[in-house]
């Protein structure tokens, strides 16, 4: 089986209409702190062909090992939607220690629970909560227990690690998938089975299942993608970015031909050449190279 071109993943983006309340929750119940704090740049703004984002504060989040992994722009405009209603990223599933403990330490004012500690469909060695944040954002805090073949999952470092799995929705788990199938240069895993939190949510018997595809990426990441009948893809208006999660970026050791490149300007990621892409439910796409900065690509402030 050929290596991944993708992996690991390296940030996730999440956009909240208030700022401080998403961070405080964050660094309240899941154990982050803020690891740097700027402002989204014109040209930046008009990558994401939202230029009503020019000078929107950003905090950038990182776990206990210092690994700051979490972006936050803040878009006072941003209306909270529910997330099981729309394609596109739906939620990040982070690596736990401990999801009993850590269960108990959930401060309900800031998280909804919106699932308690149980073992997965998938394999009784995976346990997990789900969480509802304040900006729209789904949390999957999942305790890996023991190896889960045929894939390649990592062990929780720290009590709240970072993420290991993003979560779309698709109305089409097969084209959604295909595009990551082709960055990958690999297959996917299809099956099919029971999403509680889905279930709940949509008021399904709970033993109801889904088409799901698995596809790994480098450094034991990967990413699931969950076919539901009835989501809309999410469709920013100009100069107002959705809230919850509208980005995730992935290392790749050459970017695809025919997509504009940047310099990445601020945080961890500073110096290293990117591009963005959507896509078939209007999910953005950061893919960054591990080479150093070339000197004719300008940085985007």
């Amino acid at each position: 089986m050929p290596a991944p071109q993708l992996g690991p993943i390296v940030q996730a983006c999440i956009c909240a209409p208030d700022l401080d309340r998403t961070v405080a929750a964050w660094c309240g119940s899941l154990e982050h702190r803020q690891a740097g704090e700027d402002r989204v740049g014109a040209e930046e703004a008009q990558l994401w062909n939202q230029p009503g984002l020019a000078g929107a504060r950003r905090t950038r989040l990182a776990n206990a090992l210092d690994e700051a992994w979490l972006e936050i722009i803040e878009n006072t405009e941003a209306a909270v939607v529910n997330p099981f209603d729309h394609g596109g990223w739906f939620s990040l599933e982070i690596n736990v220690q401990n999801v009993d403990e850590l269960r108990t330490r959930i401060d309900e004012s800031a998280f909804k629970v919106i699932g308690e500690p149980t073992n997965l469909d998938v394999s009784d060695d995976i346990r997990a909560m789900q969480l509802l944040g304040p900006a729209g954002e789904v949390l999957y805090l999942t305790e890996i227990k023991a190896e889960v073949p045929p894939f390649e999952l990592p062990f929780a470092r720290c009590a709240v690690d970072r993420l290991f799995i993003p979560v779309m929705l698709a109305s089409s788990r097969d084209a959604a998938i295909s595009i990551y199938e082709r960055l990958n240069g690999t297959s996917s895993f299809k099956f099919e089975t029971k999403i509680t939190v889905i279930n709940r949510a949509r008021g399904r018997p709970l033993e109801t299942r889904y088409p799901v595809a698995a596809l790994q990426f480098g450094g034991s990441h990967l990413i699931e993608i969950d076919q539901l009948d009835g989501i809309t893809p999410r469709s920013p208006a100009e100069c107002s970015m959705p809230a919850g999660i509208v980005m995730i970026s992935f290392l790749t050791p050459q970017l695809p031909e025919k997509l504009d490149t940047y310099i990445i300007a601020h945080g961890p990621l500073a110096g290293r050449r990117a591009a963005r892409m959507q896509g078939t439910e209007g999910e953005w796409i950061e893919l960054i190279e591990t080479k150093e900065r070339s000197p004719n690509t300008k940085a985007i402030n």
